[in-house]
């Protein structure tokens, strides 16, 4: 069976440091929220480090994606098709069958934000979560931009500029999964790749996802079956550099081998995020520096934050103290300020 994978090209990002940015007004006070300490080398000494395991595995129906999905341990399903259905049985676990891009959020913050015993995290497939994110998108902009292009009564055409906020919400979502501590494992529907400029000139097979989807996990692996019924895997990609480069078996004790089962089945911290009395804090030093939202927003995307909701504790703190440390150095800018 041929298989012609070939990455989308990464597109160029230029991404703008906390300290690079200044207050445009008479006398400002900078504000630095990077995580700097004056005079230390901000470099140090690599180690290698404990990782969760985060797997994105696609493939065409009924070559065992959910079986082995479910093979990992203590696992839980937001099942996006009822493809989970028939498993109850035969595996230990537990679902949530979402049909929203918001309940498949909410979901994932639930398990962010929470004390549980679940160790593996399984969305199937992120086929149908990326066509209910536009379809959720979709119904807004058709209430929302009645004198779009796009509009069309009945229903809405998305348009160039619509896809960057449907894209950042995805973002969102991978970004959530990456910082949960569990092993994730997200599963997509395999389509026919098609020549570039050609008009149905098949070339292999591909994912059916957005198309970032390869650069934002650590390992790819395509599941397929051979003429003689074994279900087998290709890695495609693997950061650990642990999974055999050849055709593989596809089956959990493939990757308990060489993830280790200590590591697959460590149980998950929450996230701690920032309390209540610290995001006041920070709307009010925010307020009391005279902050744009745009240098707020670039600020909080220093620690991997969009919201003060998103903020986690620590950082909230290491926030404060740059705010007091800003207020102690240049005391009488902010007295003009507020005058």
């Amino acid at each position: 069976m041929k298989t012609d994978v070939t990455l989308p090209p990464e597109a160029l990002q230029v991404e703008t440091s906390p300290e690079a940015e200044t207050q445009e007004a008479p006398k400002g006070v900078h504000l630095d929220f990077s995580k700097k300490q004056d005079g230390k080398s901000p470099f140090q000494k690599a180690k290698t480090l404990p990782k969760r395991l985060k797997l994105f595995l696609w493939g065409d129906s009924g070559v065992g994606k959910t079986t082995l999905a479910l093979q990992f341990p203590k696992p839980v399903v937001i099942d996006m098709e009822g493809g989970a259905d028939l498993y109850g049985d035969a595996f230990d676990f537990e679902v949530l069958r979402a049909t929203t891009a918001d309940a498949v959020m909410e979901a994932v913050d639930w398990l962010l934000q929470h004390r549980h015993e679940h160790r593996t995290l399984v969305i199937d497939p992120i086929t149908i979560y990326w066509d209910a994110l536009q379809k959720k998108w979709s119904d807004i902009f058709l209430k929302r931009n009645k004198g779009s292009k796009g509009y069309r009564h009945e229903f809405y055409d998305l348009q160039p500029r619509d896809w960057m906020t449907i894209k950042a919400e995805f973002k969102e979502l991978i970004r959530k999964l990456i910082a949960l501590d569990m092993n994730v494992i997200v599963t997509a529907r395999e389509k026919t790749k098609y020549k570039e400029g050609s008009f149905m000139v098949a070339v292999g097979e591909t994912f059916d996802g957005e198309k970032s989807l390869p650069y934002l996990f650590d390992t790819i692996v395509r599941l397929w079956k051979d003429p003689q019924g074994r279900y087998l895997g290709t890695c495609l990609k693997d950061r650990s550099n642990k999974l055999p480069k050849e055709d593989f078996a596809a089956g959990y004790a493939a990757f308990e081998s060489v993830f280790g089962q200590q590591a697959l089945d460590r149980k998950a911290k929450p996230l701690v995020l920032a309390t209540d009395e610290q995001q006041q804090a920070i709307a009010a030093h925010i307020e009391q520096f005279g902050m744009t939202p745009d240098q707020v927003a670039r600020r909080l995307a220093a620690y991997g934050a969009d919201s003060l909701d998103a903020l986690t504790k620590e950082n909230a703190e290491l926030i404060l103290k740059k705010f007091q440390a800003a207020a102690a150095k240049e005391p009488r800018n902010l007295q003009n300020r507020r005058a």
